[in-house]
């Protein structure tokens, strides 16, 4: 997401456990979506995701690639979910590639609360983490998909199989209200590691360094730049701080501390001295009274020059001005 969107929504705004993979069916476990594609031999059905085969697949229904489609687990008592798997897209024999994938996401809890999530374009089992409070329910809800373009919009999005980790089953009549746990639900869960794509620990140092440079609008955030681009960084920056000086609030962001452990990278693709790198998940912002993760999903490029990488374009920053 853009940081100039970023910032106006941030402005305004040991107990050890032994991990038990539980397959659904042996849960009393109610799935309902927002929609499905329909066939004669409801090939595409919901109950699909909790059968335990992982060939069958739902497929969401309607117009559109499948964002803003949901899943909804409901539990006969309360269940302490402490991590989902995540079998994206058809992973029948010959179909992944027929079908959209999930490339994030969101599981909103019944209080409101929820925890963001992002998935790789493969095969297999992902898992997500949850926050772990005993829940009577789950929604799963879609906010990206694969791939995107006009020539695949005639392809439905499918999800596989869903299997639930749970740590704890919580006493039936409990409620919701029982925060024997840390309640968790702020932290976004870290992204996946992709052990192919392993991006230079130069080039995540760099990225980590922009956006707290670029959140908290310290004077230097230039130097993160390439020489032949700088001056046009440079120019933006100093517009979006004029506009935050006249708004009263450079000096409260200029006090912004910036956690980005909740960042994950992705090497897209490295040519020589030139470099594609994808930033996803979210980083945490707190500043005055705020304490807000803003979720991010956004592709550099960057080059290597005398001094090390630099970075030469934030995609979607080209337009900003």
């Amino acid at each position: 997401m853009n940081f100039f969107m970023q910032a106006a929504r941030l402005l305004f705004s040991f107990i050890i456990v032994i991990m038990l993979a539980t397959p659904a069916h042996a849960l009393d476990v109610t799935v309902k979506v927002s929609s499905f594609k329909f066939d004669f031999g409801l090939e595409y059905a919901p109950e699909n995701l909790l059968d335990n085969d992982t060939t069958t697949a739902w497929v969401g229904g309607g117009i559109g690639p499948g964002t803003g489609q949901w899943i909804d687990l409901t539990f006969g008592i309360p269940i302490r979910v402490d991590r989902l798997g995540f079998f994206n897209g058809h992973q029948g024999e010959g179909k992944f590639k027929e079908f959209r994938r999930v490339r994030a996401g969101r599981i909103v809890y019944p209080d409101g609360t929820e925890t963001a999530f992002w998935l790789r374009d493969e095969p297999g089992e992902q898992v997500i983490d949850c926050s772990g409070k005993p829940v009577k329910s789950l929604r799963i809800v879609i906010d990206d998909v694969f791939p995107k373009g006009e020539k695949t919009a005639r392809m439905k999005l499918a999800v596989s199989e869903i299997k639930l980790y749970i740590t704890l089953m919580a006493v039936p009549g409990a409620g919701e209200s029982d925060d024997s746990r840390s309640d968790l639900s702020h932290v976004p869960a870290l992204p996946p590691a992709d052990p192919d794509k392993i991006v230079p620990e130069e080039i995540v140092d760099l990225l980590k360094i922009f956006y707290v440079k670029q959140t908290s609008l310290a004077d230097d955030y230039g130097i993160l730049f390439a020489e032949d681009v700088r001056d046009r960084h440079d120019f933006r920056f100093e517009v979006f701080k004029e506009v935050q000086r006249q708004q009263g609030t450079y000096r409260i962001l200029r006090t912004a501390l910036i956690d980005t452990s909740g960042l994950g990278f992705e090497l897209i693709r490295m040519e020589g001295d030139w470099a594609e790198v994808r930033v996803f998940g979210a980083y945490r912002v707190k500043v005055a009274d705020l304490d807000e993760n803003l979720e991010e999903d956004s592709v550099f490029v960057l080059s290597h020059e005398h001094d090390g990488w630099k970075i030469v374009e934030l995609e979607g920053q080209q337009d900003q001005f």
